[in-house]
């Protein structure tokens, strides 16, 4: 027995919207708040002294001192 056209259409659009459904309770049982807690970023601020680094970064080792190496993207042609 064929079923008339609207059925058709019917029952295909409360078949798409129960997998919709569906999906959408999987994803947010899925986010439990482990991967949120993993997702947040958060900072304070904190205030460092800058003498350490002073003592440190003396007139001799700042002339010795080699550059740190530059990332490189693959395929870029800049030198």
């Amino acid at each position: 027995m064929a079923l008339p056209q609207n059925r058709k259409l019917a029952l295909a659009t409360a078949t798409a919207l129960a997998l919709l459904t569906a999906g959408l309770a999987w994803q947010a049982s899925a986010a439990d708040g482990t991967a949120a807690e993993s997702d947040t970023v958060s900072s304070e601020h904190v205030k460092h002294d800058p003498a350490p680094a002073g003592d440190y970064w003396t007139p001799e080792r700042m002339r010795a001192a080699d550059p740190a190496p530059m990332p490189v993207v693959p395929g870029d042609s800049a030198p």
